[in-house]
């Protein structure tokens, strides 16, 4: 099944998602506005503007309750977004909510977050050639790959944080774990099955999807007693969801007189920059592009907080 797909006897063809797709992947054929895989980045902007819920992600919720199933250890990984997610919710009594589930440990993907800007600010400083475009969002190191690949190159070869955190589990913590992303990302659920890094995570859960597995096992997070995270324990990687917050984690100057380093978060900003970037317009040694408003603005996370609530929630975690 297709990331994102359309549920065709709720799709009404008010064409809102054709309107908002910011990379034309999706047509009508028989009434039903259908996605065009090849095209899409699973960006999860159309399952955002849908009144209607005919535009969903595909739930990894059977694969994760079959692994739950078996005998191998199940480790979850869970994204720096949670405070913000679960705004109400102290972080102790997230992960033992999250092992009620039958998740044996739970770490914190903040981790990986601080491997991967240490490795950003050692590439940055020793870069004396061709600009370096960060690819930590999934949606848009996929938008490079299908609809930008003369920037395929600029990519930088360094994974992101949720594939880090990953590799620290199953390189060098337990070899033998199954390993499940939990997050506010849709592309997270494409990046994981990418050749390039398959089979270092083995399922990907939306918050909605965490929500729903709770409420189904009849777990509510707030009455649980507080349990500890697992692994090493991160810093100023709880940051890295608020935008910008990898050029201060990586140690990059972002000094506004300076034009070394780009940032730009939402999607017509992240495909101008990345057009002007395409034509040799932009000049700059780093751009670091979210297709969100940063990983706090994802297609699946609750949006009852405004932005500025949310970045508060992380930074007071951090």
């Amino acid at each position: 099944m297709s990331i994102i797909f359309t549920v065709q006897e709720k799709c009404k063809g008010c064409y809102a998602c054709i309107r908002n797709c910011p990379v034309k992947a999706i047509r009508v054929k028989e009434g039903i506005a259908g996605v065009i895989e090849e095209r899409c980045v699973a960006c999860g902007a159309c399952i955002t503007i849908c009144a209607v819920g005919a535009k969903q992600a595909r739930s990894d919720k059977g694969v994760v309750r079959r692994l739950l199933g078996q005998s191998t250890p199940v480790i979850a990984v869970l994204s720096s977004v949670f405070p913000a997610a679960f705004p109400e919710v102290r972080s102790g009594q997230m992960v033992a909510a999250i092992k009620k589930l039958g998740f044996d440990e739970v770490t914190e993907a903040a981790f990986g977050a601080e491997l991967v800007c240490r490795e950003y600010g050692r590439m940055v400083r020793k870069n004396k050639g061709k600009p370096i475009l960060a690819s930590t969002c999934p949606a848009v190191t996929s938008l490079v790959e299908k609809h930008y690949p003369q920037l395929i190159d600029s990519l930088a070869p360094i994974v992101s944080p949720m594939v880090a955190m990953g590799r620290v589990i199953k390189w060098r913590y337990n070899p033998e774990a199954k390993v499940v992303f939990i997050g506010p990302c849709v592309a997270k659920k494409a990046e994981a099955e990418d050749e390039k890094v398959a089979g270092v995570v083995d399922a990907v859960l939306t918050f909605p999807e965490l929500k729903e597995m709770l409420v189904a096992k009849g777990v509510d997070p707030l009455s649980e007693e507080e349990d500890r995270f697992s692994g090493p324990r991160p810093h100023l990687g709880r940051l890295f969801s608020v935008p910008g917050a990898l050029l201060k984690i990586a140690g990059i100057s972002d000094d506004i007189l300076e034009s070394d380093v780009v940032v730009a978060e939402g999607i017509d900003r992240a495909i101008n920059c990345l057009m002007e970037f395409a034509q040799g317009k932009v000049k700059t040694k780093f751009m670091d592009i979210f297709f969100c408003q940063g990983c706090i603005d994802g297609p699946a996370i609750d949006k009852s907080l405004s932005l500025c609530g949310r970045r508060e929630k992380i930074i007071d975690y951090a």
